[in-house]
């Protein structure tokens, strides 16, 4: 896959995470959600939580990368960390659930997200996975319209409530 930058074609390379991409994930993972973040819907009605939305994002995916390294993928171009996926492996139920997918802005619409999740998928496959879900947020119109392309049907709707204590 080639993606175009400064006028030339560079490869995008899919591969496994490794614990140095940390940083640059948790970046991403910081830069990549707004408007679709959960946690910053809660953070626009209640004020904010703790240290903030994207720290809590940045939390979630590194609970995802210190817990489940082999099912994490990362996209570079170069030498740089363009986006990453995190997964996890539900092996009583043979399902297979990406948990985040994230792509640097500049990388967007360019297939990255796709690669990135193609690579999961080969993942559970390998590990025997029969099922796959992902899930996003109404809001999400990128992965509204991109989890459908890939072959995943809607099968519900879930409802978030929060209340101050």
């Amino acid at each position: 896959m080639a993606s175009e930058e400064g006028g030339k074609f560079q490869a995008i390379r899919v591969r496994s995470y490794l614990r140095r991409d940390r940083a640059d994930v948790l970046e991403i993972a910081a830069g990549s959600f707004g408007g679709v973040s959960l946690d910053e819907n809660i953070e626009n009605e209640f004020g904010k939580i703790r240290d903030g939305w994207q720290q809590l994002k940045k939390d979630a995916v590194d609970y995802d990368l210190t817990g489940n390294p082999e099912y994490a993928f990362v996209a570079e171009v170069g030498s740089r960390v363009v986006g990453f996926a995190c997964n996890r492996l539900y092996r009583h139920r043979s399902v297979g659930h990406v948990t985040n997918v994230a792509v640097t802005p500049e990388f967007q619409g360019k297939g990255v997200g796709k690669a990135l999740i193609d690579a999961s998928l080969e993942r559970f496959r390998e590990k025997g996975a029969r099922y796959v879900r992902i899930e996003t947020l109404q809001q999400n119109a990128k992965g509204l319209n991109c989890y459908p392309s890939l072959g995943f049907k809607e099968v519900g709707r879930q409802v978030y409530f929060f209340k101050e204590l």
